[in-house]
């Protein structure tokens, strides 16, 4: 099984239990092909870069999903025969071990530019303190 993320904007006219539907309907999909859906970001209403269709706003959602080549493929076919789905797109994300260790590698740096933050801003409090006692 391989890792997903579909990407998908909503008309924006729809109403928002139409858009719950159109969710609930992807990952049922989904789930009845045999995947699990890691995880659903519903990212609102937004401005789109160009127009589409004649509009200028809509309706963003993720899906982060684990599935075969043809769980995707079908979820790319129900989204496209919805006429309230604008666009979607599906890629799959490849995790190597390079990427692990370049994610990891970051994770450590942000710690420890966080610590020294935070010591430094202790030193300040400290001295803040000193100055008025």
């Amino acid at each position: 099984m391989n890792r997903y993320e579909t990407v998908c904007i909503v008309r924006p006219d729809v109403a928002e239990d139409v858009v719950k539907g159109i969710i609930q309907k992807a990952t049922s999909s989904l789930e009845g092909t045999g995947a699990t859906v890691t995880k659903v970001d519903e990212w609102g209403r937004r401005r789109l870069a160009y127009p589409i269709q004649k509009k200028s706003e809509g309706y963003y959602f993720v899906l982060d999903y684990m599935s075969t080549p043809a769980a995707s493929k079908e979820i790319e076919r129900v989204l496209g025969l919805n006429e309230d789905v604008l666009r979607q797109q599906t890629v799959r994300i490849i995790t190597t071990k390079k990427a692990i260790k370049t994610k990891a590698d970051a994770e450590a740096r942000a710690a420890k530019m966080k610590a020294k933050a935070d010591a430094k801003a202790g030193a300040i409090a400290a001295k803040a303190e000193g100055g008025q006692a």
